[in-house]
């Protein structure tokens, strides 16, 4: 055995990492299915998260689009760049913080949420698995839309 072989991190580093990201991250299948997620997501998921897992993300965010006919089933599910992206890192093309307009349900009824998307394919996996980063610049863009306002 080399020391590459032995000094290889055990994948209680690898999830102290994930854990330690300041941003909601999911690891998805290319159905965008949640098959885990970091603490800074867990937030986001509601008092029970682990029943988020194998559930898409769409539903589990509450996207409006999926109340109906379930995440990736309704006509906007073709333009979301959440939905793309992760296609398109599975084939190999990953996508850096580009900026998605979406509508979520919370207490108050729909609310227009932007976001920065990043995804990556991570490697190795079979099936695919897709690191999702979904970083809330809602407020950033009002304060930026409202200062530029007459």
């Amino acid at each position: 055995m080399n020391h590459r072989e032995t000094s290889l991190p055990k994948p209680q580093y690898w999830h102290a990492i994930f854990d330690a990201l300041p941003l909601p991250t999911f690891i998805v299948d290319e159905d965008v299915r949640i098959l885990n997620f970091n603490a800074e997501a867990e937030k986001l998921l509601g008092v029970a998260p682990k029943s988020s897992l194998r559930r898409r993300g769409g539903e589990v965010l509450h996207c409006i689009y999926a109340e109906t006919a379930g995440c990736g089933k309704s006509k906007p599910c073709n333009n979301c760049l959440i939905r793309n992206s992760v296609k398109d890192a599975v084939h190999g093309l990953n996508t850096r913080r580009k900026l998605h307009q979406t509508e979520l349900r919370s207490s108050r009824g729909a609310v227009p949420v932007s976001l920065f998307v990043t995804t990556s394919l991570l490697p190795e996996t079979t099936p695919p698995q897709i690191l999702l980063v979904l970083e809330n610049v809602t407020e950033t863009i009002r304060l930026h839309n409202q200062h530029r306002s007459p």
